[in-house]
């Protein structure tokens, strides 16, 4: 209780008015001093019952000694007996109101005890008129004004917050806590302390959902060592891993953060991520980017001491890690930890004991803005947060389901991790994810380290981009409510593309599952009969070029397709390449033998306008009489309606 203190009686004394109504232990006789001085000892030795009684018979003998009605407070507030505290505090400032301003924000916590918000905040109100003498006094202050201002509303709009168990499979009579999930929200991750709290070993389970309920959790092999592996996050493709270590030999501070990567159904052997992500301080709690190009965590001072903030580091090109930056708009005087960004890549979720909250450490979410700051921090609301510690979100990427851990009654052990439907105004964006197998169209053999960029399709800017696992996979998290194209390529390869059309979708949208055989370009060319005709690849839909309808005119978007394809041409110089085009059944044959002749004709001049020889390009229309779906839906249609290329020699 001692945050309560006014911590003034013999080291300090505030400037006194030349008119004071009142005795300080300055001006006090001797003999009541003395007096004062022993009850001050007792009550420093937790005495508090014979400090009381002491204080009481000085009072009696000095009614205006204000010091002695400050400390008689202060006991009180020691025995959480707040209407005598209150009561002697306030007759201190009726002799003084000016002479101790900390008095104002002590009166102001008694308050926030009692749940009396109206209170407490006048009282926080004086204290902040007088000049700040302390600035962390201060920050608390204003902090608790904060809060004052926020609980009554809070209390009054409750959110809908109806919890579920995970149930045996996933907890256990230990500690159970810090959960992450991956995209497709079948594997959960998170840390089991096995034993007590001070000394209990800290490992990493993972459980899988199939079939709609989640198998028994197991450690994760190759992860966990006799040491504690603990707070972790996972990518959202469930191939990279990041979690924290403390007190191993060799690291850079008292905790750091080590990554795994799952390759062939393995994890490989740990590594700690190094500098500059780790430093001589503490980082833990790493929440991974929605396309691992970032990462997320909590610094603080060495061994976890200091205020904690909330880092960012972000990936460069060649795989490292950038110096790390604090998330300035969110990050307080206070603890601000255990970030976790969603697969939307623009909604943060937090905890902080430095925002307006119920106490302790709440629950916020937080959003990107256009210009690259977060916005103002939002808590989540009551009872998702109370007077008690909630930290350790992990929101799956639907955005409707998000999970925690708590101690409530009813559980297995004594913390277990639950679901809840988050609250509507804090969901994430509605996202959905492209999961793509990249492999050799004649080999079938994955390839590894291939480039995948997604761009907006509008204004062709890079939205995101990465490689190609040692499996061949990728997974890039899409957020709805824009247009993206696909763009698949690696040397001595022809590339492929395709588009996302989610400017108009706003509800959640099922994942792009992707089959990408990429066709090798052959370097050398052989000699052939020239009577016999030339061998032709399999042709290679451009579905990034667009024309404008019922027309052979080709749309602006169609430009940055067709800049790659030239670049294709200008890497590859030996190839020859014939433009196709083809339509729907829609219309009379001719009209579409005739528009698809013209369209094809429109890409194979671009070429020609960009450089490329007229001799390495050629085009032929083919109308209806090539379909790859049926006519008879939108869908299908739309599918025929295509433009593509293919190697001819």
């Amino acid at each position: 209780m001692r945050y309560f203190l006014i911590f003034t009686f013999f080291l300090f004394s505030p400037t006194l008015s030349a008119a004071q109504e009142f005795i300080t232990t300055k001006n006090v006789p001797t003999k009541i001093k003395d007096a004062f001085g022993q009850a001050y000892k007792d009550f420093n030795a937790m005495n508090i019952d014979k400090s009381i009684k002491e204080l009481e018979k000085i009072i009696k003998k000095s009614p205006k000694f204000i010091n002695a009605y400050q400390l008689m407070g202060d006991c009180y507030i020691e025995q959480k007996n707040w209407k005598d505290a209150s009561l002697y505090l306030n007759k201190a400032i009726a002799l003084g109101p000016d002479y101790e301003p900390r008095i104002y924000y002590t009166l102001g916590q008694i308050a926030m005890e009692q749940e009396l918000y109206v209170e407490a905040r006048t009282e926080f109100e004086k204290f902040l008129k007088y000049p700040a003498k302390n600035e962390a006094l201060d920050n608390r202050a204003k902090k608790s004004l904060a809060d004052a201002i926020y609980r009554p509303d809070a209390l009054s709009k409750p959110v809908k917050f109806e919890p579920l168990n995970m149930g045996p499979n996933i907890n256990s009579h230990y500690r159970d806590y810090f959960p992450s999930i991956t995209a497709d929200e079948n594997t959960l991750i998170y840390t089991v302390q096995i034993g007590d709290l001070r000394s209990g070993q800290e490992d990493l389970y993972r459980s899988l959902r199939k079939n709609g309920e989640w198998t028994k959790a197991e450690p994760i092999p190759n992860i966990n060592t006799p040491e504690n592996e603990a707070a972790q996050s996972v990518s959202a493709d469930g191939k990279f891993l990041v979690f924290t270590v403390c007190n191993r030999k060799g690291d850079f501070g008292s905790c750091d953060l080590y990554f795994s990567e799952r390759v062939n159904g393995r994890w490989s052997t740990p590594k700690n991520i190094g500098a500059p992500i780790n430093s001589a301080g503490w980082e833990s709690q790493p929440s991974v980017a929605p396309n691992a190009d970032a990462i997320y965590f909590t610094r603080g001072g060495a061994r976890g001491q200091g205020d904690k903030n909330l880092m960012i580091s972000k990936r460069k090109d060649d795989g490292s890690w950038a110096e790390p930056q604090p998330v300035a708009e969110l990050n307080t005087p206070y603890d601000d930890c255990a970030p976790c960004i969603h697969p939307d890549g623009q909604t943060l979720y937090f905890s902080s004991a430095g925002h307006a909250g119920m106490g302790g450490l709440d629950l916020y979410v937080s959003r990107l803005r256009v210009d690259g700051s977060w916005g103002k921090p939002q808590n989540l609301g009551y009872p998702i947060n109370t007077a008690q510690n909630e930290e350790a979100l992990a929101v799956a990427l639907s955005g409707n389901l998000a999970f925690i851990a708590s101690d409530r009654p009813g559980g297995f052990g004594s913390l277990d991790i639950y679901s809840f439907e988050m609250p509507l105004e804090n969901r994430p964006n509605a996202v959905t994810y492209v999961n793509g197998f990249v492999y050799d169209a004649s080999t079938k053999m994955p390839l590894s380290k291939t480039n995948v960029e997604i761009y907006d399709l509008n204004s062709d800017k890079l939205f995101t981009k990465t490689k190609t696992d040692a499996d061949g996979e990728f997974l890039l998290c899409l957020p709805l409510g824009r247009d993206y194209s696909l763009n698949v390529k690696k040397q001595k390869y022809l590339f492929y593309s395709d588009n996302f059309a989610l400017k108009e979708i706003r509800n959640q949208q099922n994942p792009f599952l992707l089959d990408i055989p990429l066709q090798p370009v052959i370097e050398t060319t052989a000699v052939i009969d020239t009577a016999s005709k030339p061998k032709e690849g399999v042709p290679v839909i451009l579905k990034n070029v667009f024309f404008a309808t019922g027309s052979a005119e080709l749309r602006q978007e169609s430009q940055a397709e067709l800049n790659r394809l030239k670049q294709l041409m200008d890497e590859n110089p030996q190839i020859k390449i014939r433009i196709n085009g083809h339509t729907d059944n829609e219309g009379s044959e001719s009209e579409n033998l005739q528009l698809s002749d013209k369209r094809a004709k429109s890409v194979r001049d671009y070429l020609i306008s960009k450089g490329i020889a007229v001799n390495r390009l050629d085009y032929k229309g083919y109308g209806e009489t090539r379909p790859i779906a049926g006519n008879d839906s939108p869908q299908g249609r739309q599918q025929n309606r295509r433009t593509e290329f293919v190697v001819i020699n």
